[in-house]
């Protein structure tokens, strides 16, 4: 496994980590003591959970990350748009969350590439 590779790891794993918690403690944290966070408890999972599972995909040496990563994106913005076909609820956010995700996780691959 390449520097590269292990540093793709770590920083993916640390963002769903972040995503659990937002999902987990934080959201019910904010939810129970009414704390008015500007809608980051809705948002913010779905923010890490694409970082997250982008750069993780990139473990694994590929031509195309870009594609990956745009997969990932897609694939988030397709399970809001389920949800809201199932449910008949829609969240906004998340998809920008989901987008914003994307394009931070196509930052940190251009980031490390430069430093290769």
């Amino acid at each position: 496994m390449t520097r590269e590779s292990r540093t793709y790891g770590l920083i993916g794993l640390l963002f769903i980590i972040a995503g659990f918690l937002g999902k987990t403690v934080y959201r019910d944290f904010v939810n129970v003591n009414r704390i008015n966070d500007y809608g980051f408890a809705g948002f913010l999972p779905s923010y890490f959970y694409v970082l997250g599972f982008s750069l993780l995909l990139l473990i694994r040496p590929t031509s195309y990350p870009k594609l990956i990563i745009s997969i990932v994106t897609l694939a988030s913005i397709l399970f809001e748009i389920k949800q809201w076909l199932s449910t008949q609820f829609f969240d906004l956010n998340d998809i920008i969350a989901s987008i914003a995700g994307g394009i931070t996780a196509i930052l940190i691959l251009k980031l490390i590439e430069r430093k290769k």
